[in-house]
């Protein structure tokens, strides 16, 4: 004899595959795929002994300690704990800044990207509230 499943069986396979879907989306099992901010909006400490040892962060730009303003271009997750921080400065010309942000406890570690590849070595740390 063979075993069909039923129409009630099936609604609950998919209903139930449906909230597993959805708790997987909103806990960020798969990573981010909407442009949640890596670093969200706030006033930090850093680690960083030059311009940037104090930070404030907006939607927009980032405020360094000495007030300089630059523009935030991308600022996500690009996974569950890495992202991308890319900074225009308003001055100077078409010069970019590009940082590579990983979550850790204390906060996230920036490491100034050059060449192409994250220079860990320059990194620093912001701190979380």
């Amino acid at each position: 004899m063979k075993k069909k499943l039923g129409v009630i069986q099936v609604l609950a396979i998919l209903i139930i595959g449906i909230m597993i879907g959805a708790f997987a989306e909103r806990s960020h099992v798969f990573g981010y795929s909407d442009n949640t901010p890596i670093i969200p909006t706030g006033t930090y400490k850093t680690t960083n002994v030059g311009n940037y040892k104090k930070i404030i962060v907006t939607r927009d730009t980032v405020k360094d300690a000495k007030g300089t303003e630059t523009v935030i271009i991308e600022n996500r997750f690009t996974n569950r704990t890495h992202g991308r921080l890319v900074l225009a400065t308003l001055k100077n010309g078409n010069r970019s800044l590009s940082y590579y942000v990983v979550k850790i406890k204390e906060g996230w570690q920036v490491s100034p990207i050059v060449n192409g590849k994250p220079a860990h070595t320059s990194s620093f740390i912001i701190y979380s509230n």
